[in-house]
């Protein structure tokens, strides 16, 4: 009986290898490889090599992404379901953690270093990991230097500023604008960590700044107290017009192009990476260039700073059925990046300089003469600050290299968010969507023409409020979106007025009459148009533009699909609250638009209108709800003959 018993056991268990019923993390057969993916800045050739040949059934697809829009495109597709199974993001504690998966009891995710891996604690789970990071500093044109008589690199700020000023004197690496130096990449929480590397040598790197910097974690100090000197250096390159605000300000039509005038010779100095230095070596054949850290005025040693490229952690979705070999596959994908291998090839693909694993791991051995002291004596910085607060920081400092606010005012702000929280702020900060290509808004050109950016808000007041048509006046638009992330601030700045949106019934008639009511004032004594054009969306219209003392004239109307207009018919409107005489008709409020009146009492009320509807809601309201209903989607509208301008010779 029992050889029987044993027997059965025996054909069970064989059964069971033949079957596959083991717990393999991927499939055995070559033929049923399993995909991982996970978007980065840039391709990963020797970390998805190195991934395959240990797990020979993984298949690590990593689509590169531009570093503007890594975070947005990750958060899009994750709200579609669609995300990658890796997820790989610069703000680790934005919106894309609602789409991470716990790794506190993960093996590898206790192979990083402590401190950093604390820091990134949400909830007291970890979510993300970091990825390696660079050492970033100054850059500058060792020739030109050279050229002006400086041999030996400056080893304070004052040296540091010394030397541009002599550049200055003999017009050496100054541009027709002025400008000598820029920070690289303006990616906000870049230029934030700026402002704070200024700060490392004489205060951040020493016992008070460190003492400091705990009191403050544990919101016991404040921003006002500790960093009122961070813009000491950036304020005086201001005032001598090395260094322009408005190229902080991540406004393409304001940046400057580092990358050419450094190679050109018409910028002496820029902030950046060790990967910026290599590059600009690599194709430069006629000036050399140097790396210098973050320097004292003190006496005190000179910092690098580092952080990581990006944070990475898995999708929570992978927990769902049917996914479970994909989940394990992706662990293992996770397992070699936190091995010192996985870090070296990575190293090797993207250029980085410091892996925050806990164990040693070899780095190139090419790091700038200028930043290798600091490195060997162990003066580099680490940049914890959390993403969102880094962002809001940053904003306000450039706003006191603006002029808009003082330092003080500035940094209480700052104060204000980290200490107290803010819903309004916090919306300023969240990154609302993508779009795939700038829609600008520059020259009035929303005054006089069709837009991508007016078609935009003209369209998110349509579906938001489901009128047949709606209007937007081209003096509520006054700004552009670029292509990559948007955040909640940026629709502030497209639709700043808290004017709200109104829904009207108007017979066809009156839209003819405040369509050319719109071409009223397109050529003013300054040379501005007028705020009163209309940018439309569920209609088309041309006119005939305005020349010598013959105005702007209405010339024909239709419908989207180019059926007739009928002025008998009666249409649905949006319009702002503006246009309908809420704020009166004198002095030039409502931009003369009396034919729409149902508010005022100051002009007589509107035939023929009827007020439908009047909504609480702003023209900014309707674009995030626009990007909110569209989040599977990168945003991009342009002209499509919405309004068509014709010349007087046409």
């Amino acid at each position: 009986m029992k050889k029987k018993f044993l027997l059965a056991i025996l054909i069970c268990l064989v059964v069971f290898q033949l079957a596959g019923c083991n717990h393999d993390p991927v499939p055995s057969n070559d033929d049923e490889k399993v995909s991982v993916t996970m978007l980065y800045t840039m391709e990963l050739p020797n970390f998805e090599s190195l991934v395959e040949s240990k797990y020979q059934n993984i298949d690590l697809r990593v689509e590169r992404n531009a570093k503007a829009t890594i975070d947005g495109e990750s958060e899009r597709r994750l709200r579609t379901g669609h995300g990658s199974d890796i997820i790989t993001t610069t703000m680790p504690t934005g919106d894309v953690r609602n789409y991470a998966m716990d790794l506190s009891a993960e093996e590898f995710s206790s192979l990083y270093q402590a401190s950093i891996s604390q820091s990134l604690l949400i909830d007291g789970k970890t979510l993300f990991l970091p990825l390696p990071g660079q050492y970033s500093g100054y850059i500058y044109n060792v020739t030109l230097a050279k050229q002006i008589g400086v041999t030996e690199p400056p080893s304070s700020t004052g040296a540091l500023m010394s030397m541009l000023d002599a550049a200055a004197e003999r017009g050496l690496g100054i541009g027709g604008d002025g400008v000598m130096f820029a920070i690289e990449s303006t990616d906000m929480t870049n230029v934030s960590s700026y402002f704070i590397g200024t700060q490392v040598p004489d205060f951040l790197g020493r016992s008070e700044g460190v003492i400091w910097r705990d009191r403050l974690t544990k919101r016991e100090d404040t921003f006002v107290r500790g960093m009122a000197d961070c813009l000491d250096l950036s304020s005086a390159m201001v005032d001598k017009g090395y260094l322009s605000p408005e190229h902080l300000t991540n406004n393409r039509s304001n940046m400057t192009p580092v990358r050419e005038r450094m190679l050109d010779g018409t910028m002496m100095l820029t902030y950046s990476t060790v990967h910026f230095f290599d590059t600009l070596n690599l194709e430069s054949d006629e000036y050399e260039f140097a790396m210098l850290p973050f320097l004292s005025d003190e006496g005190n040693a000179p910092w690098t700073i580092v952080a990581p490229s990006a944070y990475f952690g898995l999708n929570s979705s992978l927990a769902g059925p049917g996914k479970e070999n994909v989940l394990r596959a992706a662990k293992q994908v996770l397992s070699v990046l936190s091995t010192a291998e996985g870090q070296a090839a990575f190293i090797k693909d993207c250029g980085a300089s410091q892996s925050y694993l806990a164990a040693n791991v070899p780095v190139p051995e090419k790091v700038p003469e200028g930043l290798s002291g600091c490195i060997s004596n162990g003066y580099i910085y680490n940049v914890k600050f959390p993403a969102k607060l880094l962002l809001y920081f940053g904003r306000n400092m450039v706003s006191v290299l603006s002029n808009e606010i003082d330092i003080t005012e500035a940094l209480s702000n700052v104060d204000h968010y980290f200490l107290s929280g803010d819903k309004d702020i916090e919306y300023d900060q969240t990154l609302i969507g993508v779009v795939a290509g700038d829609m600008i808004y520059e020259n009035y050109n929303v005054r006089r023409e069709e837009t991508g950016i007016g078609n935009l808000v003209t369209d998110a007041i349509r579906e938001m409020t489901g009128a047949d048509i709606a209007f937007a006046n081209g003096g509520s638009i006054r700004g552009s979106l670029y292509e990559g992330n948007v955040f909640g601030s940026d629709l502030d700045v497209v639709c700043p007025y808290g004017n709200t949106i109104v829904v009207l019934k108007v017979k066809g008639s009156v839209i003819r009459e405040l369509l050319q009511n719109g071409l009223t004032r397109l050529i003013q004594e300054n040379g501005i148009p007028g705020g009163r054009f209309l940018n439309v969306s569920g209609l088309c219209y041309s006119y005939r533009a305005p020349e010598g003392n013959s105005p702007a004239k209405l010339l024909d109307i239709t419908l989207p699909d180019g059926s007739a207009f009928d002025e008998s018919a009666t249409y649905k409107i949006a319009v702002t609250s503006y246009m309908c005489g809420k704020e009166g008709y004198l002095d030039n409020n409502g931009d003369g638009f009396t034919m729409l009146n149902v508010f005022s009492d100051t002009a007589p009320r509107a035939d023929g209108v009827e007020l439908v509807q009047e909504t609480d809601k702003t023209f900014g309201d309707a674009l995030q709800l626009y990007f909110q209903n569209h989040n599977g989607e990168a945003i991009l509208l342009v002209p499509e003959g919405r309004i068509k301008v014709v010349k007087d010779n046409e």
